[in-house]
């Protein structure tokens, strides 16, 4: 029926995330020739088309008409992206090198006040990324500690039922896995608050700085914004990534003792032994893993503010390219634009009475 149809295309666009397609577009870009002539021959032939399909079918299996014409509307719009992209690359490059020169003619003469409050603002950021990342650790070492406390005492009632204790043992796993992720998660939102803030008053610091070229610097300023978002972004997918990826990990050594009975009270206990290293070690290398890429976290958000500082400064052989983040920015906005009202046609379609 119409109806079932209008709803199950509703359903089609809500599985599919703007981001995914977005991430999709973006990095087969980043693949393209930096010739843009090249680059449009190479497109000619791309796989991206198949690629996109593959996602869609991916997100969703069953095709119908409807859905079957909206797949079709999200390739061409993907695709038409695409050229929009290798089209405007150098367009982009040029007009942010030159709007680059005009902010640094205009921040020349207070070239060292500049550079000053640069490094101050370098230094504020690292001391307001400190207590958020130290909270986030240590919240991550205490929910890593209780998952321990709880799966402990049930590594002894192996003696007494293998089977009930397999299924205790995978809830508990399940249960406190996704506590963790429902507790880190909000750290990741706190960071953010955080950043916007810093951002603002780094804005609000350089404006005085930059009268007559406060639109070049509100560009390089979004830019900023743009690719310290894009570091939290990874930060929550790092979060539920892993965390997810402990839980795969932890559930099956139940199941695998359930399998293989003990023979002696021996062998039960070489088994609890195993069992117990097996997850503290699970454990430890999630906490490792977390631990690494919180570091890597907090470089990357100095280094952003460094490469802002290295584009106000005097020109250099070697520019960062900050046009690539604007781009993609631009790119995240028109799918996101695109998602939005393709899901606003498609209810507006669904509410209209029909004959």
């Amino acid at each position: 029926t119409f109806l079932k149809a209008m709803i199950f295309s509703l359903a089609f666009v809500a599985e599919m995330h703007p981001d995914q397609v977005s991430k999709l577009v973006w990095d087969y870009f980043n693949k393209l020739s930096t010739n843009a002539k090249d680059a449009m021959e190479q497109l000619q032939k791309s796989e991206l088309n198949q690629q996109l399909n593959n996602l869609f079918m991916e997100k969703c299996g069953e095709v119908s008409t409807q859905t079957d014409d909206l797949k079709k509307k999200l390739v061409s719009f993907a695709m038409e992206l695409l050229c929009l992209l290798v089209q405007d690359s150098e367009k982009l490059k040029l007009q942010i090198q030159e709007e680059l020169e005009e902010l640094r003619l205009q921040l020349q003469p207070n070239a060292e006040q500049v550079s000053q409050k640069m490094n101050e603002n370098v230094q504020a950021l690292k001391q307001c990324l400190k207590p958020c990342t130290n909270e986030l650790q240590n919240s991550l070492n205490e929910n890593a500690e209780q998952l321990r406390q709880q799966l402990a005492p049930l590594s002894q009632q192996l003696e007494m039922a293998l089977a009930p204790f397999a299924c205790e043992f995978k809830d508990k796993v399940n249960q406190h896995v996704d506590k963790m992720r429902c507790q880190l998660t909000p750290y990741a939102d706190q960071l953010q608050n955080k950043i916007d803030q810093h951002i603002a008053e780094l804005q609000k610091t350089l404006i005085p700085f930059a009268k007559g070229a406060q639109e070049q610097l509100n560009r390089q300023i979004e830019c900023l914004a743009f690719q310290m978002k894009k570091n939290v972004d990874q930060l929550r997918t790092k979060i539920s990534d892993n965390t997810e990826d402990l839980k795969q990990k932890l559930t099956p050594f139940a199941e695998e003792m359930k399998g293989k009975l003990p023979k002696s009270s021996e062998e039960l206990h070489q088994s609890l032994t195993k069992l117990n290293v097996q997850v503290d070690q699970q454990i430890e290398e999630f906490c490792k893993n977390m631990g690494t890429f919180e570091e890597s976290f907090n470089k990357a958000l100095v280094q952003h503010l460094e490469e802002l500082k290295q584009k106000l400064g005097p020109p250099r052989e070697c520019v960062v390219e900050g046009h690539l983040s604007l781009l993609e920015k631009e790119l995240r906005d028109k799918v996101n634009s695109f998602f939005c009202t393709l899901k606003q046609t498609q209810e507006d379609i669904l509410s209209f009475p029909k004959p």
